[in-house]
Parts: structure tokens; C-alpha cells; sequence
């Protein structure tokens, strides 16, 4: 008789504690199906404003290496003002930031994106530069960015690409056209740079 005291005791504790757990008194609703719903989240690609992070950059393409040399870029004071472009092979540019733009749009080059006038990723910002000084020296085989012709405009983008590295990519353009426009920014010459 004790043991079923002790039973029936536990039993109604027992009972007690899952009322006191469920307090809106129904039943606990299941779902009819399961519900899939699709990862949407891209990673994105690190990234840099030109000349914050990283200044020293080695030559890779071939453009790079013969036209400009290696390169260091600085800021001439503070974010938002110029940034100096200086090239081994004598060649020092003087921009002003203008733009940012995606890589994936347009840049005014025969229909092209950033990405693809520059060789990179179009998941990625382009900062676009107008070109305040340019000065070539004699060292300076192949002239400036653009040959003969004064470079106007720069594309810029730092980001690290598929291999892990640090690169650096730029686009000279001679139009008067600031990309991106509808009219031809006269693009002259991409090169590309990884991380010293």
C-alpha cells in the first residue's frame, strides 16, 4: 500500500510539472511539410580603398612591368583628397577621387564592366580617379599610363583574388569622357599588381 502511495505521489508530480511547462493549454502545432528555404548569403570579397591599407605593389603583367614598374601609392593627406601613383619606371600620377562604382558595371568601354577592363572580380568597388598631374621622366622609355597622350581618368581596385594574394589593378583612360559614361573614355593600358 505504501509503494502505491509513493507511485500515485510521483505520478501527480510528475503531471504537475508538464502543466506547469505548458501554459497555453493546446497541443504543440507540427508542421505539414518541411520548409527548405535556399542559402542566399554570398561571401563577399575583401576589399580596399587604394592607398589605406597596402602601399608597395610588384609589377605582374606585362603591361606593368614594361610601361609602368612597380608601384607605391600614398595619399597626398587625408582620405578624399589626391593619391600619388608613383611608378618605378618614372612615371608619377596625381589623382582626385571622383566615383565608386561595382565592378560589374559599366565602364563605357565598348560595352564593357569594370571587371572585365581591368581583368578582375565583379563583385568587388572601382574607384574612379581624375588625373590632376601627370609627370613623366625621361627614365620613362614608354611614356606616361597612356603612351604619348596624357592620361585623364583612372580605374582602381583592391581586392584579393582567387588565389588568396592582394592585387591591384588599374585602368588608364585618354578621353575626355569620365567613366563610366555613355561616350568612350578612350581606355589606353590595364595593369596589374599583387602585394609586395
Amino acid at each position: 500500500m505504501r509503494v502505491a502511495l509513493v507511485i500515485a505521489a510521483a505520478l501527480g508530480l510528475m503531471l504537475a510539472a508538464c502543466g506547469r511547462d505548458d501554459q497555453s493549454g493546446e497541443a504543440p502545432r507540427v508542421r505539414a511539410s518541411t520548409i527548405v528555404e535556399p542559402e542566399t548569403r554570398v561571401d563577399t570579397v575583401p576589399q580596399e580603398e587604394p592607398a589605406v591599407a597596402r602601399s608597395q605593389w610588384r609589377a605582374v603583367n606585362e603591361q606593368a612591368r614594361t610601361v609602368a614598374g612597380n608601384l607605391r601609392v600614398s595619399l597626398e593627406g587625408e582620405r578624399g583628397g589626391p593619391v600619388v601613383f608613383a611608378f618605378a619606371n618614372g612615371v608619377t600620377i596625381r589623382a582626385q577621387p571622383y566615383d565608386v562604382a561595382h565592378a560589374d558595371a559599366r565602364s563605357g568601354v565598348g560595352g564593357q564592366s569594370f571587371a572585365a577592363v581591368l581583368g578582375g572580380d565583379p563583385r568587388v568597388d572601382v574607384y574612379l580617379y581624375r588625373v590632376l598631374d601627370e609627370n613623366v621622366t625621361r627614365s620613362a622609355a614608354q611614356g606616361g599610363l597612356c603612351g604619348d597622350e596624357r592620361t585623364r581618368n583612372l580605374a582602381v581596385s583592391e581586392f584579393v583574388d582567387g588565389s588568396g594574394r592582394w592585387v591591384f589593378k588599374i585602368a588608364a583612360f585618354r578621353g575626355e569622357a569620365t567613366p563610366p559614361s555613355s561616350a568612350d573614355p578612350e581606355l589606353c593600358n590595364a595593369y596589374a599588381y599583387t602585394a609586395q
